[in-house]
């Protein structure tokens, strides 16, 4: 049986998480409010799984790097209700197992669960831009057209259309205006 720490300062959120997990045989070994808290129960409850509010009033990259540094065996499975492509690849960046949306139905947040404490990553599809979709999709953020964008990357015209017909998938945009839309909203933050 895995044991999960659950991390969240709305204890509403973490009963219903703990409830969640305990009917699919989840061992819940702990709750905390705080990342501050957060390390202290890792340090003394040796859990195998973490969820991870990325929202924490202490929290953020800093808190979340702090802890990878310091319980790197442990996964950790990070969730938040404004889950989008660049926070999902940031988190994967960061360190964490997977990412999920507060916005997700039990049974994928289950299976996320599962994912991470067997070791494997779960994150939406969006996480996994290949560095050269993240190149071509700054590019469209920077307003150049699809010659530009081949002529700056020495690729075809026809690379770039596959690659910006990849992304609109990963991204879930419909057309190329919508990705440039995003891309350039990307660019400002």
């Amino acid at each position: 049986m895995k044991r999960v720490l659950i991390v969240d300062d709305h204890p509403l959120v973490r009963a219903g998480l703990r409830e969640l997990l305990r009917r699919a045989g989840y061992e819940v070994v702990g709750e905390a409010g705080t990342a501050a808290e957060a390390e202290g129960l890792a340090e003394e409850l040796c859990p195998d799984v973490v969820i991870w509010d990325w929202a924490l009033p202490d929290g953020g990259k800093r808190a979340l790097v702090r802890f990878r540094g310091k319980f790197p065996d442990v996964k950790l499975l990070v969730v938040s209700a404004f889950l989008g492509p660049e926070l999902a690849c940031a988190l994967r960046e960061l360190g964490a197992h997977g990412a999920i949306s507060k916005t997700a139905a039990p049974d994928e947040l289950l299976r996320a669960v599962e994912a991470v404490a067997r070791g494997d990553e779960a994150f939406p599809e969006a996480a996994y831009l290949a560095p050269r979709e993240r190149e071509v999709l700054t590019l469209l953020g920077e307003g150049l057209g699809n010659a530009e964008i081949a002529e700056r990357l020495g690729i075809s015209v026809k690379t770039v259309e596959s690659h910006i017909e990849r992304l609109k998938r990963k991204l879930g945009c419909k057309t190329t205006a919508a990705l440039r839309a995003l891309a350039m909203k990307k660019g400002e933050t």
